[in-house]
């Protein structure tokens, strides 16, 4: 059986309760949703982050346009990877590409209605991949592992969540499809992914209960999947 590489996370907005909820649950890394208003106050942001011995991933904001704030707030918190959605201008794009130029941050596309919408940056600008695995279901309708491996041993980052192919269960944690998430993350692990698997629930879903809940899942699937041969 092939040894899991990759570390599980949580996704939330940088605020206190959320953080030491997610550190209390027993996570080692969170995803930090960003916005405008957040990076408006990223050196706050950041003083907050280092107070928690958590690794961190950006997602940087859909309602601005702000490379420089991002390439410091990364610096500050030691993020590794930060996500972007295929929302900007070309000229957008340059300018994010020339500021993070010689910074070891990997920039990120994420994939949203088509697994193939990252291809133009990682060929053009030699960025990641950001592979939603609700995503990839919902374009593929359904799963299909000999695909899902390849694309998986292109990702550079992860999200996973408790949708199943033709469930409701949107944005929802990753312990609310057990089953399916736990074919998802042997998936992962066969594919030999080494980075962030990042549990991406809604906010009404980010509450301490909640947050304990899916890292008891993710200790359990790790011991199940330990005792096999």
């Amino acid at each position: 059986m092939k040894k899991a590489l990759f570390t599980e996370a949580a996704k939330c907005a940088p605020e206190t309760g959320h953080l030491r909820a997610i550190t209390d649950a027993g996570f080692k890394a969170a995803e930090l949703y960003l916005s405008k208003a957040i990076m408006a106050r990223s050196g706050d942001v950041a003083r907050l982050c280092k107070k928690f011995p958590l690794q961190y991933a950006l997602h940087a904001p859909n309602d601005a346009h702000c490379p420089g704030k991002l390439r410091e707030l990364a610096e500050k918190t030691g993020a590794r990877v930060i996500v972007l959605h295929d929302i900007f201008w070309e000229d957008e794009w340059r300018q994010t590409i020339e500021i993070f130029r010689g910074s070891p941050v990997k920039l990120c596309v994420e994939n949203m209605t088509c697994s193939h919408d990252p291809l133009k940056f990682m060929r053009r600008y030699g960025l990641g991949r950001c592979l939603d695995l609700e995503h990839l279901q919902l374009e593929c309708r359904g799963v299909y592992e000999s695909e899902f491996l390849r694309i998986m041993r292109q990702a550079s980052h992860i999200h996973i969540t408790g949708y199943t192919p033709g469930s409701a269960r949107w944005h929802t944690p990753a312990d609310y499809a057990p089953d399916n998430s736990a074919r998802m993350l042997d998936l992962l692990a066969q594919a030999g992914y080494d980075g962030l698997v990042v549990s991406e629930a809604g906010t009404e879903y980010q509450t301490p209960q909640m947050f304990a809940a899916t890292a008891a899942f993710f200790r359990q699937w790790r011991k199940c999947r330990s005792q096999k041969p």
